[in-house]
């Protein structure tokens, strides 16, 4: 395998793993991986329809939450790629995706590219979260040398990074065993 053919390899894995965690996190369906199909997994929900969103309603949440996972993919891939910079030739496909996913909430070009701009450094402040990284590189990493991931081995991968960062919630930790 030559210089080039392995940097797109590693794009990939990094772009799809980005994706998996993110949506990992979201507690929302994580696709399977495969360096065979090199495009960005597209949301396999419904709930995201194709015409225009109200700006109060669950359907936004859930086209936002949508975008963000998928920036979080070329964002990993910049990363772990490019040094945190925008790849050579752009976004590419995955920036289509995200401006048509934009302009069903959207009324303006000009808001659109604002609230892809938000969106992108929400999923880049993602990556940034303790063990989100890490996951993401083991996600990948594990890509690259098997091919092909299955949606139980990427949830195994991405929770024992993430479960040592998790912050105690309710009343966990409230008290205290005083014997």
């Amino acid at each position: 395998m030559n210089e080039e053919q392995d940097l797109e390899r590693r794009r990939t894995a990094y772009r799809q793993s980005g994706l998996a965690v993110a949506r990992y996190t979201q507690g929302r369906t994580v696709p399977d991986l495969s360096l065979d199909r090199p495009e960005t997994p597209v949301a396999p929900e419904r709930s995201i329809r194709a015409w225009e969103v109200d700006l109060g309603s669950r359907t936004r949440h859930q086209v936002e939450l949508e975008i963000n996972a998928q920036w979080a993919g070329p964002m990993a891939e910049s990363r772990a790629c490019f040094e945190d910079r925008e790849p050579p030739q752009g976004w590419g496909a995955a920036g289509e995706l995200l401006a048509a996913l934009g302009r069903r909430v959207t009324r303006t070009a000009d808001e659109n590219d604002a609230y892809l701009e938000w969106l992108r450094r929400r999923a880049a402040g993602l990556l940034d979260l303790p063990g989100e990284w890490p996951a993401v590189e083991a996600v990948a990493e594990r890509l690259l040398e098997a091919g092909l991931l299955r949606e139980q081995e990427i949830t195994l991968l991405a929770s024992g990074h993430l479960a040592a960062h998790r912050r105690a919630s309710g009343l966990r930790g409230l008290f205290r065993d005083v014997r």
